[in-house]
């Protein structure tokens, strides 16, 4: 993230206000202290210019644009749910998995 920040010319304070979060914030995130939430990496992507996926190490290297923007919405939605919500999910995801490999 900070290559890509210095790279358009940025400092750690310009990239916070266009993304109206404290400076300490992008200091933190860029030196490993924090983890930003994924609005707060989406909102770093597109001041920056870059995919989301640019942040993340995957084990597949072309991940099309048409999976990556509901994968990147489903990470969002992860984020805003309880506990109930996210073992809902998950047992959704389960049965969605076999149902995909029978």
């Amino acid at each position: 993230m900070k290559a890509a920040r210095q790279q358009k010319g940025l400092t750690q304070a310009q990239l916070a206000e266009a993304i109206d979060k404290a400076f300490e914030t992008i200091s933190n995130i860029e030196r490993g202290k924090t983890a930003p939430n994924f609005s707060t990496l989406y909102d770093i992507a597109n001041v920056l210019g870059l995919p989301m996926r640019e942040f993340f190490e995957l084990d597949h290297e072309d991940v099309s644009d048409a999976r990556q923007r509901p994968l990147i919405q489903l990470n969002t939605m992860i984020f805003q749910m309880d506990d109930r919500q996210l073992n809902l999910l998950l047992k959704l995801g389960q049965v969605l998995k076999e149902d995909g490999e029978s």
